[in-house]
């Protein structure tokens, strides 16, 4: 069975652009759990879900922000993971259950962890803690905001003490940290001169490398946050066309109705004498074209920003720096 999770600091969803971003990333990589840090939303509204492209056959919980500070997002299809229950707390939420054709219990933990090094050791501990209380195999992803080596940091000085503390973690909990493919860094300060960590990551425990010996962690390309989104994927997803579906959100757009109406009212030879089925029909093909042109003009600009975001990226890691990669985002 092929299936992908995605993590994604998204650093703030109150802006069209990266809900736009998010939906795009969805659309394209169809994942079966989502999870999204930094969101910075305290409530969240039926309409950003739909926006996420959040559709009925997928279920959510949210832990809020403090402030601007923080929030957790999961999304996941309820076809393919089972939930059966769940805790939300500030800093991670976690899903409880199983995985369609699997008899094994699973724990998935989407993790924001804090920035702040003072905090980091009771961090650490605290989860540990709250892990070692349930009997599952876990799979934990998310922006940890610590890193493994002096390898995965280029920019400013090292934390080897932190980095102890992670990796103590990892080994008193036996979770597998996967080569990441695609690259070695999750983020960037934008600055002069720039600071590159890989932050983000997925642990997995032993039974999930047996369950799926085909596991690999990927970095995804880099959009307009400054962390890529990372996945864990099985196999590869076969693609296909897909089946023109018309979604609620749509007929909340402006200009839905005046297109409905525009459509019936204008005469077409193929209506003459036709039945509602043909009818329907041609408007459904007028609803599919404005609904591609007009998310096309705004997922088009967030294409162009990424392409321009990795051509930054690839002269920063040659030593190029250009400030305009943080104007881009």
């Amino acid at each position: 069975m092929d299936w992908s999770i995605i993590s994604w600091n998204i650093r703030g969803l109150g802006r069209s652009e990266k809900a736009s971003a998010v939906r795009r990333l969805f659309l394209q990589k169809k994942p079966k759990i989502l999870f999204l840090q930094e969101t910075k939303m305290q409530v969240f509204s039926i309409s950003l879900f739909r926006r996420l492209g959040v559709k009925h056959d997928l279920d959510k919980i949210f832990s809020p922000s403090e402030g601007s500070a923080g929030g957790l997002m999961c999304v996941w299809d309820k076809d393919f993971f089972s939930v059966s229950d769940k805790v939300v707390a500030r800093r991670f939420i976690a899903l409880f259950g199983q995985i369609k054709g699997s008899q094994v219990p699973y724990g998935f933990l989407n993790i924001y962890g804090s920035s702040v090094e003072s905090e980091k050791a009771s961090f650490f501990t605290e989860l540990k803690s709250f892990m070692e209380n349930y009997q599952v195999t876990w799979v934990l992803g998310g922006d940890f905001n610590a890193y493994l080596s002096a390898e995965e940091k280029i920019g400013i000085s090292v934390n080897r003490i932190s980095i102890e503390v992670f990796k103590s973690f990892i080994q008193e909990l036996q979770l597998a940290d996967l080569p990441l493919l695609g690259g070695t860094f999750t983020w960037s300060n934008n600055r002069e001169p720039p600071t590159f960590i890989r932050l983000d990551r997925f642990l997995v425990g032993d039974k999930v490398l047996s369950d799926f010996p085909m596991l690999n962690q990927i970095l995804l390309p880099k959009s307009i946050s400054d962390h890529n989104p990372i996945g864990l994927e099985v196999a590869s997803t076969v693609g296909g066309p897909r089946p023109f579906k018309l979604y609620n959100y749509l007929m909340e757009e402006k200009g839905f109705s005046d297109l409905v109406v525009s459509a019936l009212s204008k005469p077409k030879k193929s209506q003459r004498n036709a039945g509602l089925f043909r009818i329907l029909k041609d408007l459904k093909g007028d609803i599919k074209k404005w609904s591609k042109d007009k998310q096309g003009g705004g997922e088009n600009h967030i294409h162009w920003l990424e392409c321009q975001i990795a051509a930054e990226e690839r002269k920063q890691h040659q030593g190029q720096f250009s400030s305009s990669i943080g104007t881009l985002r």
